[in-house]
């Protein structure tokens, strides 16, 4: 046994879990079956002395051998069955009462919508990424409808993938998604990232580590789960390693743009769900100052590649600290303006080598970049803003700005309370009760903080309305009240 005792670990793809998921690939898998049926019946057409060349196929159009001058043409004219030719099966069909289309289609919405969100979807189900309750639950969908008809396949499909939210436990499912058509990806509105985290080790040793807070102060022990790998016989690197931020970015870089062939080149490619709104991303045994930062791919990916694309983020489990806190930073980036940030406790933990669910609790919500509206107000009215107001250098700096596309904010919630702030610039949105509730609450948030209106009691003090005090001196307009305040301005 060697020395037992905590490691901080370095961040590093597992070259063999890396191998295990290309080769366990739906398509992949698809193409060695179909490699291996025809070379069965290549087989089998050898053992009868018949070719399978494909210049000795047999043209329809000829006559059939053996069959004189009777074509397949007039065999399949002639050709007459039970449920065609019988005129008591015809007459039996009449009498067999129908309901009406639109009852039909309630049924079938009514089928193939789950109650619960449904588990790596078009790839073989993971049990150790599954809790004890998700692997005892029953078929969800009555799937069997879509091998009714053609008319049930397509118009079920359709409310399969429209009336329902995905849970992706590997990054290798959520790219294989793009497998699925096109029509049917781009209904999909919600979906929920249930990122892992994974640790290898070449030493058996173990590794518990402070993450939970406790009543008393400090922080209850957590013992990670680590898989054993045996000693390369090379120079790669060895030791204790993680798979946690380069496994969100792999999520993240599974959403981008999938190659189609059929797409136009002159325009820009749509991402993998283009018509995602929310998201939540449930990270699991991200332990307390025990990680590295993440590297700039998780920025890179979060803000600019996916930047301004969700109306909604919930994330779960990021760990209390500054690492935490730079991840948190960055992901909030995939959130519009006037979008909602939502961050709650551990949904998850793994322990014992299974997935256990922890209990509900509170939310922490955030309005992202609220304050934009005031800037886009100021610098509406503000006539004096020019080239001349920006200092030696500046524009050239900041010369791509103007390239950059408008992102559209988040829609504005209707049917909200009236404010009681009548300076003040708030805004109001529908936040969850709890981290699991379906139900919501109108929350009205400040826009320059983002943050709720709750923990202010009102006063004539407190309701005011000074945009002059954000305005930059340096270049005449507002920046990010936050970042101001954290570079001590």
């Amino acid at each position: 046994m060697a020395h037992l005792g905590n490691r901080f670990p370095f961040e590093e793809r597992d070259q063999l879990d890396q191998a295990e998921a290309y080769f366990n690939n739906p398509l992949r898998i698809k193409n060695k079956a179909m490699e291996d049926e025809i070379m069965a019946l290549k087989k089998l057409l050898r053992e009868n002395g018949i070719s399978w060349s494909p210049a000795l196929t047999f043209d329809s159009e000829n006559t059939m051998p053996g069959t004189g001058n009777w074509s397949s043409t007039s065999y399949n004219k002639a050709r007459k069955t039970r449920s065609s030719g019988s005129p008591r099966s015809s007459i039996a069909h009449t009498r067999i009462p129908t309901l009406p289309v639109e009852i039909q289609l309630h049924i079938l919405e009514y089928a193939m919508t789950s109650k619960h969100p449904i588990i790596d979807p078009l790839a073989k189900v993971n049990w150790e990424n599954m809790t004890a309750a998700e692997k005892k639950r029953d078929n969800q969908i009555a799937i069997g409808f879509l091998a009714t008809c053609k008319a049930y396949l397509h118009e079920g499909t359709r409310f399969l993938w429209s009336n329902n939210t995905f849970v992706f436990t590997s990054p290798h499912v959520l790219r294989d998604f793009c497998n699925l058509d096109f029509e049917m990806r781009k209904n999909v509105k919600q979906i929920n990232l249930r990122i892992i985290a994974k640790y290898y080790d070449e030493v058996k040793r173990n590794h518990t580590v402070p993450h939970y807070p406790s009543a008393n102060g400090g922080r209850h022990g957590m013992k990670l789960r680590v898989t054993l790998r045996p000693k390369p016989q090379n120079l790669s690197r060895k030791g204790f390693r993680s798979y946690t931020w380069s496994q969100t970015s792999d999520f993240l870089d599974a959403l981008r743009p999938p190659f189609d062939p059929d797409h136009n080149k002159k325009q820009p490619r749509p991402a993998l769900l283009p018509g995602l709104e929310s998201m939540r991303i449930d990270f699991i045994n991200f332990p307390f100052n025990f990680l590295s930062f993440p590297d700039m791919e998780l920025h890179r990916l979060a803000v600019h590649d996916l930047g301004c694309t969700l109306n909604e983020l919930m994330v779960t489990g990021l760990p209390t600290c500054e690492v935490g806190l730079k991840a948190l930073a960055d992901l909030s980036g995939m959130v519009r303006d006037d979008g909602l940030l939502v961050k709650c406790n551990d949904a998850f933990v793994v322990s014992s080598s299974q997935l256990r669910p922890i209990p509900d609790g509170p939310v922490s919500p955030k309005a992202i970049r609220a304050w934009k509206t005031l800037a886009y107000e100021h610098a509406a009215s503000d006539s004096s803003t020019s080239s001349s107001n920006f200092p030696p250098g500046y524009l050239d700096h900041h010369r791509d700005i103007d390239d950059l596309p408008e992102m559209p904010a988040a829609p504005e919630e209707e049917g909200h309370p009236e404010s009681i702030w009548k300076r003040r610039q708030t805004i109001w949105k529908r936040v969850p009760l709890t981290r699991d509730s379906e139900e919501r609450e109108w929350v009205e948030f400040d826009r320059t903080l983002g943050e709720p209106m709750s923990h202010w009691q009102y006063s004539d003090e407190y309701d005011v309305h000074d945009v002059d005090g954000l305005v930059c001196d340096r270049c005449g307009e507002i920046h990010d009240p936050m970042a101001g305040m954290a570079n001590g301005h």
